[in-house]
């Protein structure tokens, strides 16, 4: 993974450059917020843990050596401070999306729900919380091991480096990762395998119930002429073997939250007058 551009205001920024500072951390801000949202979930723990990511990139950036792109070095810290983080939410297993979350009988969603939120914007907050949610029964390091190499799409070699392991090790992860999650999928979702019977419009109501789902504030759902799911079923004939990951990458990319750059922004002035 190369981004020179990224990896010019690096040196720069190591050579006292405030401006090339301030682009680095915009240029990173977006991809740790999306290792963040994909490891922890709730997106307010994902700003808090970019916004900290971003302060240790800004505080280590004198030992970046630029032997591999800042990116991947980013992500070095990112991956390290993600695993050591606790987590705020309820422990989530397989067993548990299956016993609680899923498989809800055929029904229609309540007309009060629908006087907050379209059907289609509902339908794709339960399959966007629903496969978070698979992301977090993995154990941590098949998680990271999935987001790095199959979301955020790092190689091999970078993601190895980005976890200090060998790339035998992670390319171990990794696939063991994604054979725990073809396996639950395809026995349990309704999207992955038209035979189950699992459908998110069915969880609408079960959700809402359960307070995990506000049909007047979703959580998940972005902007956009069609929703993942629509693009899903408008290709329906992607293959077996790659449909457990479509499922992901046709989610849509999250953005880091307006008020975040502003946030480190400040912390890199208040940083900057205790250095001068």
């Amino acid at each position: 993974m190369t981004n020179p551009e990224l990896d010019a205001h690096a040196l720069r920024a190591k050579g006292g450059d405030r401006a090339a500072l301030e682009a680095l951390v915009l240029g990173l801000q977006d991809r740790l917020f999306r290792l963040a949202l994909r490891f922890l979930h709730d997106r307010e723990h994902a700003r808090d843990a970019t916004q900290e990511i971003l302060v240790l990139v800004v505080t280590k950036l004198g030992s970046f050596r630029g032997d591999s792109a800042v990116e991947t070095w980013a992500y070095r810290i990112a991956s390290r401070h993600l695993r050591r983080a606790r987590s705020r939410l309820r422990k989530i297993t397989f067993e548990r999306l299956v016993e609680e979350d899923l498989g809800q009988p055929p029904n229609a969603i309540e007309s009060a729900t629908l006087a907050s939120a379209d059907a289609r914007l509902l339908e794709e907050e339960v399959f966007l919380g629903c496969t978070q949610a698979m992301l977090q029964a993995l154990d941590r390091n098949e998680r990271i091991a999935f987001v790095l190499g199959a979301l955020c799409e790092l190689g091999s070699a970078d993601a190895a480096r980005a976890l200090g392991i060998t790339e035998v090790a992670f390319r171990k992860r990794l696939s063991r990762a994604r054979q725990i999650l073809d396996a639950f999928l395809f026995k349990n979702c309704g999207v992955a395998d038209p035979k189950n019977a699992c459908r998110c419009a069915f969880q609408v109501n079960y959700r809402v119930r359960s307070g995990t789902l506000d049909p007047k504030a979703l959580r998940h759902v972005g902007q956009g002429p069609r929703t993942s799911l629509e693009t899903l079923r408008a290709h329906g004939e992607i293959d077996r073997v790659r449909r457990t990951l479509a499922l992901y990458q046709a989610q849509p990319e999250a953005q880091a939250p307006e008020a975040l750059a502003g946030q480190i922004r400040a912390a890199i002035g208040a940083m900057c007058v205790l250095d001068a």
